[in-house]
């Protein structure tokens, strides 16, 4: 057996339950792509028909969605019902996983920035999240890892929306409105609480 094909398309189809899907009714080629055995192909048919490969396809999912809900989960809530196309298109785009908290949450933030910034999703306080959320923990990461000088401790962010309003999870996204002017913003872990505030005077009036 070529155990290195089977194996990669094991894992291909585990990552891609459409694929699967495909493979169940009958569509050859989704394996067209790997140098397997007429025996090995048959094998892999027969196994995205048992129930247990159902259950693999979610434990990945959800060993995906870990890493970026407990880094960005104020992005998540606010793509709202956008959140699960969102998903699948970064998973079906980047199929080399990683438990690396940081590196997940980076490359689907990355992720939606670049959509945002060709106009494919909206972006509004989004953004906004996905620049704060970010920066919060990577000043929170360098105080556990206890590297990096005082400075890595700290972050200074620009945001156009309130920050306070951000991080509440009780304002709905279609709610937040801009600011009339943008507002800076210190993230600092330097002490026992990560502390979030304004730094400047800019939260005067909003506009629709």
């Amino acid at each position: 057996m070529s155990i290195a094909e089977f194996q990669r398309a094991f894992a291909d189809l585990i990552a891609s339950p459409e694929r699967c899907v495909a493979l169940r009714e009958g569509d050859a080629d989704v394996l067209a792509g790997y140098d397997m055995t007429p025996r090995e192909r048959k094998r892999l048919e027969t196994m995205v028909h048992h129930e247990a490969m159902s259950v693999n396809c979610s434990l990945y999912r959800v060993n995906r969605l870990i890493p970026v809900y407990s880094v960005l989960p104020h992005s998540c809530r606010l793509l709202g019902d956008r959140l699960m196309d969102e998903l699948d298109a970064f998973w079906a785009a980047s199929r080399h996983a990683t438990l690396q908290y940081r590196w997940e949450s980076w490359r689907f933030g990355l992720w939606l920035e670049e959509r945002i910034a060709k106009r494919l999703l909206p972006g509004g306080p989004v953004e906004d999240a996905i620049r704060l959320e970010m920066a919060m923990f990577d000043v929170q990461a360098a105080v556990r890892g206890g590297c990096g000088s005082g400075g890595s401790r700290r972050r200074v962010v620009l945001l156009r929306y309130d920050p306070d309003e951000l991080l509440d999870p009780t304002i709905p996204a279609e709610e937040l409105q801009p600011l009339a002017s943008g507002v800076t913003v210190l993230i600092d872990a330097t002490g026992q609480q990560l502390v979030v505030r304004r730094i400047d005077d800019t939260l005067n009036g909003k506009v629709a």
